[in-house]
């Protein structure tokens, strides 16, 4: 039985608070220019809205720009545009066009899925309400192009990943997560991957798609490597479906940007860009983590993060 809505692809009303937010999320990575790429895009029920792009490697990120507004209410994501920003729907789980014609960065691509979304409520562990009311998760192949000071960066037919998440967010309510995605780079093997804490539980969530098929994760049992920062360097993860099937996961960064949420509670997104082994098959990814800045300064300070 499906978790979504024909119409989850558009922006979604407020709930019983009066409020609601949408974010959607492109990424692919470069492997042989060891850059990551994400595109972030958030509207609220009331029409703020904000939009960031990313092109990093290890150090000063090679590219980045935001805006930010406010949209009708009546704008929706089959024809969405912020400033330079334009976004195209074509239904759910369908192909979505993004194009942005920035100060800093110009971007024009088409995001079309490999196997349909998938939904956090699917796992055992369901979501939790405090990240969003529902959220697909969706591996898929990009085709146009990045370009950033004078260099452009060519996808056809490339990996990647994207999501959207709808339902208003407590940043501050997770002690930790990890997300993460990865893929080969023919798309025939996908992951998504979520471990979060939060008042002391752990939850999993995420998916294997593999063979033409899309299996929920049950349980990951995973173990990061850190720098002094409390900066992700490696993650080595085995994936246990709700058959009993593993998948084992290996991420090694080669890029990392760090992204403060900008709330009073210090949460701290690091998005690093890796390599990725899947079942030893080589291949590309992403590995998220979520901090209080408080919680790692301490660590940091403490020498603790040994």
């Amino acid at each position: 039985m499906s978790q979504f809505n024909e119409s989850d692809y558009l922006r979604h009303t407020p709930d019983e608070t009066g409020r609601m937010r949408d974010s959607l999320f492109f990424q692919t990575m470069f492997g042989p220019e060891q850059l990551g790429f994400q595109a972030y895009l958030y509207v609220t029920g009331e029409g703020k809205a904000g939009f960031n792009v990313i092109l990093w490697g290890e150090g000063k990120p090679v590219g980045f720009d935001r805006t930010e507004g406010e949209v009708p209410k009546t704008m929706d994501f089959d024809n969405f545009t912020l400033g330079p920003l334009t976004i195209r729907n074509t239904g759910l789980g369908a192909p979505s066009q993004l194009t942005y014609s920035g100060e800093k960065m110009q971007i024009d691509f088409t995001f079309t899925g490999s196997h349909p979304p998938f939904s956090y409520h699917s796992n055992p562990d369901g979501l939790p309400r405090w990240f969003a009311r529902n959220r697909f998760e969706q591996g898929g192949r990009l085709t146009g192009f990045i370009e950033s000071k004078g260099n452009r960066y060519t996808m056809k037919d490339q990996a990647g990943h994207r999501d959207h998440s709808w339902g208003n967010r407590n940043w501050a309510a997770p002690q930790h997560w990890k997300w993460f995605c990865a893929y080969t780079p023919d798309g025939q093997t996908a992951l998504n991957g979520w471990v979060w804490i939060c008042r002391g539980e752990i939850g999993y969530a995420g998916f294997i798609h593999r063979d033409g098929r899309t299996v929920p994760i049950a349980t990951i049992r995973d173990k990061a490597q850190y720098d002094a920062d409390m900066s992700q360097r490696r993650l080595d993860a085995v994936l246990v479906d709700i058959n009993g099937n593993e998948t084992h996961l290996v991420l090694d960064r080669f890029g990392l940007i760090k992204l403060p949420a900008g709330d009073k509670y210090g949460t701290l997104i690091q998005e690093a860009a890796c390599s990725a082994t899947i079942d030893g098959a080589p291949g590309l990814g992403q590995f998220e983590t979520q901090w209080q800045q408080s919680y790692v300064d301490q660590l940091r300070d403490t020498g603790a993060y040994k």
